[in-house]
């Protein structure tokens, strides 16, 4: 029989622990004790703007103001701003309760948009640098009243009259830890507020021994636009830009330049950004909002419409996220397309010293790849050659997607006057093979073993017997390594083989590779694989009859000694190829150079 429970009669409220809420915070959800100078920026710069919504007649001069003193023998921070202040009810809501924000409409229980910060714990962070938060503040709506609250990190609090304050606002008081009393400097005040409120549309002022210095903006002078933004940049990122491309979202989600750097950069290297939500630094990592081939770039972005991590140190991955990236990348390809036309030389340089950036754009962008194409270089049998020259040959062109094989095949191109390119680098595969885009007639192939062949020639024997006996003695050697050999002349003479091999042969030799190092409870896996790629797999090794080591090998007759070179030959092209050596490959090769060395010797 199913049992009928009646439902509690009694709620209860979660006990939070402050200690360990400050431990979260400083452990967990904030990078660094500093970001409490971003916090007080957002909740006074938002009490500004709460004034300024409240009271749009009031047309007085509203300010941030940190004042730099000392009490008991002890640094004093004073972060004083002029904006609503608070109620003695608001102060109960709002600097007791954890999470509890003046942000939120109190009827709707939204964020209201105009302000920065959004979840309520940002006062919290003060607790990593000081024991105790001590806030005097004095609100628009009860001028003739001033308070004082103080908060301590066991979760007590006091709330008293304090000396009246000049004009409505919040001022924080802090006293360094024993360890944070670096935070408590001009010095380092000031590079803070202009680290994370550059941007900010209120004045800053740092106050110490009675001296007033003002600390936003300090954006550089110039004679031109152009020259203002680009010392901006040199300041903020602290090296060189060859210019900037302007960020302007389309749907209003974000504004901003981005500065191209004038030295290469590797992709991989750690990229600092200066991105802000609302004026308010919130990240240097361009990660999850700029295309990954922007590494190229350094960014100074302000954005109002997008949505803050807890922390305010990254972006929500949403929608509005998803459509700021994509419109970045619309600026940014829409700013390298117009260079084509209206600044060649400029294109030029980025395409010389941001080659791999440039090229990871023009292999997914029709429009980008016609820029580029012509101003890029590429490694050919010719020589290097831009783009535009390869456009204007009227001869096939051929490539190699590894270096190692282009290398080895470069000097019988080169020799047979055929126009082989490089593409063992990144992209230049795709690069190449999207030519048709600007030439529809020309014709793009892929080195494969198959037409390396067609360029080889028929040999001319002087002694064909002596050279079948020695085609039938390497056949009957290379076996064992899944490869046959062919007679061939090609140029130039004092190349003696040539090692090629097509993809199946390619993964064969991988997986034999792979048995030699493997345990026997794979073995017979991988054994199957290889009897998968056995058939197709061809691999060849070329030898050269003009080249004359080969012909003095067709008049060996003692077995030894000619399975011997055969064998070094072998290992040698595989070598120049840079193919992978099986075990026993490099056992024959040390094996027959000893061989070799007696033989000398006792010659």
């Amino acid at each position: 029989m199913p049992q009928n429970f009646e439902a509690p009669q009694d709620s209860f409220l979660f006990q939070v622990n402050l200690g360990g809420m400050i431990d979260i915070l400083s452990n967990h959800l904030y990078s660094s004790p500093d970001v409490f100078v971003r916090e007080l920026l957002q909740n006074a710069v938002d009490a500004i703007a709460a004034k300024r919504k409240k009271f749009p007649e009031d047309t007085s001069e509203n300010a941030v103001t940190l004042t730099l003193s000392s009490e008991n023998g002890r640094p004093l921070l004073c972060f004083a701003d002029t904006g609503t202040g608070l109620t003695e009810s608001e102060i109960h809501r709002f600097l007791a309760v954890i999470g509890q924000s003046s942000k939120h409409d109190l009827t709707s229980g939204k964020v209201q948009e105009d302000y920065i910060g959004r979840f309520g714990i940002g006062l919290l962070s003060c607790f990593l640098v000081s024991d105790t938060i001590r806030v005097q503040t004095r609100s628009v709506l009860t001028p003739e009243q001033s308070l004082e609250w103080c908060g301590n990190p066991d979760g007590t609090y006091t709330i008293t009259p304090c000396e009246p304050l000049p004009q409505p606002g919040t001022r924080i008081l802090l006293s360094p830890k024993a360890d944070c009393e670096k935070y408590f400097t001009a010095e380092r005040l000031t590079e803070l507020v202009q680290y994370y409120g550059l941007p900010l549309p209120e004045p800053i002022r740092l106050i110490e021994n009675g001296n007033c210095t003002l600390l936003n903006p300090p954006f550089p002078s110039g004679e031109t636009q152009y020259a203002q933004i680009m010392a901006l940049g040199e300041s903020l990122f602290h090296t060189g830009f060859l210019g900037y491309i302007p960020l302007n979202s389309p749907s209003g989600l974000f504004s901003g330049v981005a500065y191209i750097l004038s030295s290469e950069t590797a992709p991989t290297a750690k990229h600092s950004h200066r991105i802000y939500l609302k004026n308010m630094l919130l990240t240097e990592d361009g990660g999850r909002l700029l295309p990954k081939w922007a590494f190229f770039l350094r960014c100074f972005l302000n954005t109002s419409g997008l949505q803050p991590t807890a922390s305010r140190e990254d972006f929500y991955e949403n929608d509005a996220l998803l459509r700021a990236r994509e419109e970045l990348s619309d600026c940014i390809t829409g700013y390298l397309r117009r260079l084509a036309s209206e600044d060649d030389a400029m294109l030029q340089r980025i395409v010389r010293i941001h080659r791999l950036a440039v090229q990871s754009v023009a292999v997914e962008d029709d429009a980008l790849y016609r820029a580029f194409f012509p101003y890029l270089t590429f490694e050919t049998s010719f020589g290097t050659l831009t783009g535009s020259n390869l456009l204007q040959m009227d001869q096939k062109i051929y490539y190699t997607p590894f270096i190692d094989e282009y290398r080895q095949v470069a000097a019988i191109s080169r020799a047979r006057d055929t126009l082989l390119v490089n593409a063992g680098y990144t992209y230049v595969g795709q690069l190449l093979d999207r030519m048709p885009l600007l030439k529809h007639d020309v014709a793009v192939l892929q080195m494969r073993p198959e037409r390396l062949d067609e360029m080889l020639e028929k040999p001319e024997l002087s002694d064909p017997a002596a050279a079948l006996r020695l085609l039938a003695e390497c056949n009957e050697l290379l076996a064992p390594y899944d490869c046959a050999a062919a007679l061939k002349r090609f140029a130039p003479e004092d190349m003696p083989v040539l090692y090629t091999v097509n993809e199946e042969a390619l993964l064969l030799r991988d997986i034999r590779h792979s048995i030699e190092k493997t345990t026997e409870i794979f073995r017979g896996m991988l054994d199957a694989f290889a009897e998968e790629y056995q058939e197709e797999a061809v691999a060849k090794l070329y030898l050269n009859t003009d080249n004359p080591l080969i012909c003095r090998l067709m008049q060996i007759t003692d077995s030894e000694k000619l399975h011997c070179c055969i064998e070094i030959l072998y290992v040698q092209a595989l070598l120049t190829g840079g193919y992978p050596m099986r075990n026993h490959e490099m056992q024959i090769l040390n094996g027959d150079l000893l061989r070799l060395l007696n033989w000398s010797v006792e010659s």
